[in-house]
């Protein structure tokens, strides 16, 4: 295979991916984990585990690493599938295919590894970032991992061998953390983080600001990988390249932009209920129409519920985000309807 069309082949995943993301997020509702809301300690403590994973990595045999990785994998796709086939039938197909990819390394089929291994890639990313993106990550919080992601892969990729001694570790294994389409000299594959903030970003996108910021978000990270691409066509580029170093600012800078346009972003809790973000929405100083309208019992149907004299609101900006005949159970409407942040409560 020529290197022009690896190339080609590879954007095309790239494309398909960050599409199968994107119809993910819009169909499927992954339950929400009970860890609370992301702070910037969590992006912290993610950037350190990315950082730490090569490292780690290196120092391990490579039998060893291809079991950790077959491991991540196979939760991944449980938890993936789970919401389209079911739990049971998510652990039993995920087994399989891991399985299935193993068997394949054993009896030396180096080509079907490595389709096995980019296809059930795909799944997991497109799972890993919907449960990001769904479970409250807000756009400043991925504006904040990029941005670290940036500064590392440029000294890891572009300034030290470390993403390059990675790299020929885990080629060739399989579950290797690489989309890869050929693993010639150098490979045409795209590392586990690029492939994940390609995906993540325009689906936190969509949450914090609608569908434009996200078809914006899609089309410049596609855009930065087909770019690269063609300078690795045009021999302007011959080894590694720190893609998130040119992703990386354009992540951060479409966060600012639109939070300044948007006046900042939807909590997950508003993106569940479909209410849009306006810039007038955090200047205006006269009371919320939404919250007017939940605390009449006429207009508390947006609950779905029926509301008594002496029941319960839970309040989060203004908007009512969940009711119940005591100030606890307000509280847990609105935890179970996506609610990130403790609401004020107060009586109907």
């Amino acid at each position: 295979m020529s290197t022009a069309i690896a190339l080609v082949g590879l954007n095309c995943a790239v494309a398909a991916i960050t599409a199968a993301g994107a119809g993910y997020f819009a169909r499927v509702r992954m339950p929400r984990p009970p860890v609370g809301k992301y702070e910037l300690p969590d992006v912290a403590v993610m950037t350190a585990v990315v950082v730490a994973a090569p490292l780690v990595y290196l120092a391990l045999p490579r039998t060893a690493v291809a079991v950790v990785f077959g491991l991540v994998l196979c939760a991944a796709l449980q938890f993936t599938l789970a919401p389209l086939i079911g739990g049971g039938r998510a652990w039993l197909a995920s087994t399989v295919s891991v399985a299935v990819t193993a068997v394949c390394a054993f009896a030396d089929l180096p080509v079907t590894v490595t389709v096995l291994t980019d296809v059930l890639l795909a799944i997991a990313v497109v799972g890993v970032a919907n449960m990001w993106a769904q479970s409250g990550m807000r756009s400043v919080h991925a504006a904040w991992f990029a941005g670290a992601l940036c500064c590392y892969d440029l000294v890891a990729t572009g300034l030290t061998s470390v993403m390059d001694r990675f790299a020929a570790q885990v080629m060739g294994l399989p579950f290797a953390p690489l989309l890869a389409v050929t693993q010639g000299r150098p490979p045409v594959a795209l590392g586990l983080g690029d492939l994940l903030l390609l995906v993540l970003f325009p689906l936190v996108a969509v949450k914090a600001f609608g569908r434009a910021a996200g078809a914006l978000a899609a089309v410049v990270g596609l855009a930065v990988s087909a770019g690269v691409s063609l300078l690795f066509g045009l021999g302007a580029l011959t080894g590694a390249f720190p893609l998130l170093t040119a992703l990386g600012p354009l992540i951060v800078l479409q966060h600012v932009l639109w939070s300044r346009a948007k006046g900042g972003e939807r909590t997950t809790a508003e993106w569940r209920a479909g209410t849009p973000r306006t810039a007038t929405a955090t200047t205006s100083t006269d009371p919320d129409p939404a919250l007017l309208q939940a605390l009449e019992p006429t207009g508390v149907d947006t609950l779905r519920t029926e509301l008594s004299p002496g029941d319960w609101l839970a309040v989060v900006d203004g908007r009512a985000v969940g009711s119940g005949t005591s100030s606890g159970r307000a509280r847990r409407d609105a935890r179970l309807r996506g609610c990130d942040t403790v609401p004020v409560v107060r009586q109907n």
